[in-house]
């Protein structure tokens, strides 16, 4: 694949929807604490998936009537892939949507960026996507951030780490790189958009194997209100910008503007929550994001 290039208003373009999924990013989060601080996080994964699946649903289908896009037929290679994208989608959001309930939307935002490093990892492993010296400096930078986020361990040692928020948020960062690694190893054998909507509704039906499915009466009304907000602006809305920046800029210029994230989220759930993490928090994430920032300010200075 040729790598973009982009004039400069292509770039301004770019920038701008890389900047509105920061936002949407950063205001993702504040309405998914909510969300899990009112009611049952399994609850409040359902609502987000249905919310994203129509909302994927009726972008595709919208799609096809501008002609913008063509119908594909539902392979057995696309469902299976599908499917596996749904595993990591569902657990994923659940390790997320417990992590929530005792960290800082900014401090969750700040651990679910590891997915740059742990998608640079499995890809080298699994895709042969070796990577270079730079990539092992960031990652132990940001390991060195992420012990100083923990602070001391309690006599449980790494047990009580694996069940804190910080580490069920990092759990969800291995799942959502699960996704991009998934993605990238069969791109070539299936078709993004139709795969994606497939993904959320399978998504919905492993959640409904594993858990009862909800009275939504019994739902707090605010419950569902901060769930679906949540989806409009992050796995939605966000998503759409997301893809959208790609087509204007380079991949590696897209990850550093959505590194702005947690920066938004800060000053976002200081206002509507105030809530503002530890000290050491906010160190620990600031190291973390300058260690996950390293390899990709290489790919700028190269090209």
């Amino acid at each position: 694949m040729a790598p973009v290039t982009s004039t400069d208003g292509e770039r301004r373009i770019g920038l701008a929807w890389a900047a509105s999924s920061a936002l949407g990013g950063a205001l993702m989060v504040v309405p998914w604490k909510l969300a899990n601080q009112i009611g049952d996080p399994a609850n409040s994964v359902l609502l987000l998936l249905l919310t994203a699946a129509i909302g994927n649903t009726l972008l595709g289908l919208a799609q096809r009537a501008a002609g913008t896009t063509r119908p594909e037929t539902a392979r057995t290679t696309a469902v299976g892939v599908a499917a596996l994208l749904a595993v990591f989608t569902l657990l994923g959001n659940h390790a997320s949507a417990v992590a929530i309930q005792s960290l800082s939307p900014a401090l969750l935002n700040v651990l679910l960026r590891a997915d740059v490093l742990i998608v640079a990892f499995f890809g080298w492993l699994l895709l042969g996507e070796r990577p270079d010296g730079r990539f092992w400096i960031g990652a132990a930078i940001a390991v060195a951030g992420l012990i100083v986020i923990q602070g001391s361990f309690d006599a449980n040692g790494a047990v009580a780490w694996l069940q804190s928020g910080v580490g069920l948020a990092i759990a969800a960062a291995a799942c959502f790189s699960g996704l991009a690694v998934t993605t990238r190893y069969f791109i070539r054998t299936i078709d993004p958009t139709s795969v994606n909507s497939i993904r959320l509704w399978i998504a919905v039906a492993f959640w409904i194997l594993f858990n009862p499915w909800p009275r939504f009466s019994d739902i707090p009304p605010e419950q569902i209100l901060y769930s679906t907000l949540a989806a409009i602006t992050g796995p939605f809305l966000g998503r759409l910008a997301l893809m959208n920046a790609a087509r204007h800029l380079e991949a590696r210029t897209t990850t550093l503007v959505t590194l702005a994230t947690p920066v938004a989220t800060l000053g976002i759930a200081f206002v509507i929550l105030s809530d503002w993490p530890e000290n050491h928090e906010l160190l620990g994430g600031a190291i973390m994001i300058a260690g996950i920032s390293i390899p990709l300010l290489r790919i700028g200075r190269r090209r």
